[in-house]
């Protein structure tokens, strides 16, 4: 028999049709936005030099924002404002590492995002191959949790292993390998891989976004995605007030304002910047599209006020 939801804390039906009723241009926005993106994937691609670093920023931080456009518009329709700031948080992340790709050494760091993601396959390849050092830590963790990985996938140890010897093969290639070794150096004797920016001097995304002259985003939008996935302030689903404790509602709609200042921003400014690179001679109609099509649902939400 399924559960049916406390009318308080989780009300669907009544909070789509608030969404509906108040932000049916901005849901349209949003989708417009991913739709239009979709599309500038494929164009930037096809205009680009197709090199690593476009294979990166086009195949994978590009359409990564226009993931986490689609992913907030769903979420937004349903009337979940407070979830929709983890992809937008996540779409964050995406632009700042295209402006730091753009921003200089587009191939060395494009390269660097592709190598750590090999390192980071030989190190679960390694975790389940018997005898390695990395398969007995990684053991200890999973007999602690109950699991026997190999009892439940009994090829699972030869498949690591040719992945492994795959991984090597690719990362031994002259291109990547000086890169391998950066990494490796970079670690010493940390317990983990630096971060792919790390191999710049940069310590931390808020670095990344200072450099590309990006900090005010990080500071005033970047934090309250934080907040939301770190479960970072009480007051995102509870208030004390005069000795009481008064439940949030899981699915509302306060800070759709910011959530639109937030993901819009950040899609248009990496649009825009993804044109001048690849396609200049779109600017001027991307410029359009945003003052016809854009502005007015963007600059015009509807203020909520809830009496939680």
């Amino acid at each position: 028999m399924q559960e049916t939801p406390h009318p308080a804390i989780l009300n669907r039906e009544e909070v789509k049709a608030v969404a509906l009723q108040h932000f049916a241009k901005q849901t349209e926005l949003l989708r417009d936005l991913a739709n239009y993106g979709s599309n500038l994937i494929v164009r930037a691609f096809d205009s680009s030099p197709k090199k690593m670093a476009e294979v990166v920023v086009c195949g994978v931080l590009l359409k990564q924002v226009v993931a986490m456009v689609d992913a907030a518009e769903v979420l937004l329709s349903a009337g979940c404002g407070h979830a929709s700031f983890l992809p937008a948080r996540t779409a964050f992340e995406a632009s700042i590492y295209i402006d730091w790709i753009f921003a200089g050494d587009s191939e060395r760091r494009a390269t660097r995002y592709v190598v750590a993601n090999y390192r980071d396959e030989r190190l679960w390849a390694s975790r389940v191959i018997p005898g390695t050092a990395e398969e007995i830590a990684f053991t200890k963790i999973a007999q602690v949790l109950g699991v026997d990985i190999h009892a439940e996938r009994p090829t699972l140890a030869g498949e690591a292993s040719t992945h492994l010897t795959e991984v090597d093969r690719i990362l031994a290639q002259p291109y990547l390998a000086a890169i391998d070794q950066e990494f490796t150096a970079a670690r010493g004797k940390r317990k983990r891989d630096p971060e792919w920016y790390e191999l710049d001097g940069l310590q931390s995304i808020r670095q990344v976004a200072e450099k590309v002259d990006r900090l005010p985003e990080y500071e005033f939008f970047y934090s309250k995605g934080s907040q939301v996935t770190h479960t970072g302030t009480y007051k995102d689903h509870v208030r004390l007030v005069d000795s009481q404790v008064r439940f949030k509602p899981i699915r509302h709609l306060a800070d759709v304002n910011m959530l639109l200042n937030f993901i819009v921003t950040i899609c248009v400014g990496t649009y825009k910047k993804t044109l001048e690179m690849y396609r200049p001679g779109e600017t001027t109609a991307f410029a359009k599209k945003y003052l016809e099509d854009w502005r007015d649902p963007f600059m015009n939400v509807v203020p909520v006020t809830y009496n939680f």
